[in-house]
């Protein structure tokens, strides 16, 4: 079986393109993922009179490392009818990915005292 020239050049330049695409994907992936940074962050809103707190996360390259984050929000309830006084109540949203977005709700008869994310490793 006789092979031109041309065809095995060809060949040869194929298998090094292959190769290195192959070589660029197998190193990029370890890389981002080792190197990813999240800046996340808490903001309040309002839904129906209840306090809400959504807590979500960005890459950014001044942030830290990030593997969950969800919100946390403290909430003062109102008990007592004649004599009122408020109570500080923490509550605590569900852990997300840096993608997904995290948020918690006071019960009724509650305002906001503070808001925060909290982050895990």
């Amino acid at each position: 079986m006789k092979v031109t020239w041309g065809k095995r050049a060809a060949t040869g330049v194929l298998a090094g393109l292959l190769m290195t695409s192959g070589l660029s994907l197998a190193t990029a992936a370890p890389a981002a993922a080792a190197g990813a940074k999240y800046t996340c962050k808490a903001t309040p809103s309002l839904s129906l009179g209840r306090p809400v707190s959504t807590s979500s996360c960005k890459k950014s390259s001044k942030g830290k490392a990030v593997k969950k984050h969800r919100a946390v929000l403290v909430c003062d309830v109102v008990r007592g009818r004649g004599a009122e006084h408020t109570i500080p109540w923490t509550v605590f949203g569900d852990w997300k990915k840096p993608g997904e977005k995290s948020s918690v709700k006071c019960g009724f008869s509650s305002f906001l005292r503070s808001v925060k994310v909290e982050t895990r490793k």
